[in-house]
């Protein structure tokens, strides 16, 4: 969790009948999104003690801050403590179980070469399972390397700046200059280029290393100064960091969730998910290199403090690249969307690696 925004939830370790009404109440909750009564858990559910006992019970979880009460005569909603108890104690054993249909899944997407098509695919099929909305992001050009560098003439004074990197991300940019570079230049220009900055992580073709490539190859080469800086500072700008693309699938599953019944809180998230710059500050709002989960409050996107997150990250050649993950109510099927994530990410890890080579 963040150090800016830590949330806090004391977790005691509760009974084994504590524990069992706890699971019921958030099982029957995601199912209805209703309040839950003990009535309805002594019919429904085998917890071999009477609904007066489970009443006592669903207090001392309330009392505890497991369980909230909406309304002085409803039932009992999980809190975002519940949840996250559920989370971390209740489901552990199972949250890596992958459902059957997962098997083939990696079989239907092999031909595809494309990374953003897969990454494309991948948000689809995750919401599909999940039937939430699913968030994936680019791999980040920062932990990437360089694995091809190439200039081509495309007019007189018109050139094409090709970057392709180990993780299959493309980048073209137009460079239109002052007057005409022979031929035998720009071979030249490639092969310095190319031995300079494949293989290089983007990280380290900072402002500094590539001033010092613009003095090696100006003492090389008879270049005019003004010509050879306005190609310098198309190409310096192709590695300046910024957001990465996220993709998602499903958006439309938000109309099915209860808690969206409420046109204005459903607009407010609507327009979250069409912001880029949001959509970036949420998925990288989980750090580290594992599998996390956000709940409620947890949060620190202010906007989404009623949802939970998900994330996972995704891999290429053992560096972590990318985030996958999925975004919904509190009231989620956490055991099927941590599977689901999980094992997407291992899918996703190995498309993008076969296709970049």
């Amino acid at each position: 969790m963040s150090a800016k925004r830590e949330v806090k939830m004391m977790v005691e370790e509760l009974d084994p009948r504590k524990k069992r009404i706890l699971r019921a109440i958030i099982q029957e909750h995601i199912i209805s999104a209703s309040p839950i009564g003990s009535r309805t858990l002594a019919k429904k559910y085998n917890l071999d003690v009477s609904p007066a006992t489970i009443r006592n019970e669903m207090a001392d979880l309330e009392d505890l801050g497991y369980l909230e009460q909406p309304h002085t005569s409803a039932g009992r909603i999980p809190s975002d403590k519940g949840y996250r108890y559920y989370v971390d104690e209740l489901i552990r054993d199972n949250s890596r179980k992958a459902p059957g249909m997962l098997n083939n899944i990696e079989d239907l997407y092999q031909d595809l070469q494309d990374v953003q098509d897969i990454i494309s695919g991948m948000a689809k099929m995750l919401s599909n399972m999940t039937h939430y909305t699913a968030m994936v992001s680019e791999p980040k050009s920062q932990v990437s390397r360089l694995s091809k560098v190439e200039i081509m003439q495309l007019a007189d004074n018109s050139l094409l700046l090709v970057l392709v990197t180990d993780a299959g991300m493309v980048n073209n940019k137009i460079i239109n200059l002052d007057q005409k570079l022979s031929a035998r230049k720009l071979s030249y220009i490639n092969r310095f280029l190319s031995e300079k900055l494949e293989s290089r992580l983007l990280a380290e073709l900072n402002h500094a290393y590539l001033n010092e490539l613009e003095k090696e190859l100006l003492t090389r080469l008879d270049l005019s100064f003004e010509l050879f800086k306005q190609f310098y500072n198309e190409f310096e700008g192709a590695f300046e960091p910024g957001g990465v693309k996220v993709y998602l699938g499903g958006t439309s599953y938000i109309l099915e969730q209860p808690e969206f019944n409420d046109l204005a809180r459903l607009k407010k998230m609507l327009k979250l998910l069409d912001q880029e710059e949001m959509l970036n500050k949420i998925i990288n709002s989980i750090s580290g290199s594992d599998l996390a989960i956000k709940i409620g409050q947890e949060n620190e996107v202010e906007d989404i403090r009623n949802c939970s997150l998900v994330v996972a990250t995704y891999y290429i050649s053992n560096r972590a690249v990318g985030k996958i993950g999925v975004i919904g109510p509190t009231r989620m099927e956490y055991p099927r969307v941590i599977s689901s994530v999980n094992v997407i990410s291992d899918i996703l890890s190995k498309l993008i690696s076969k296709a970049s080579g």
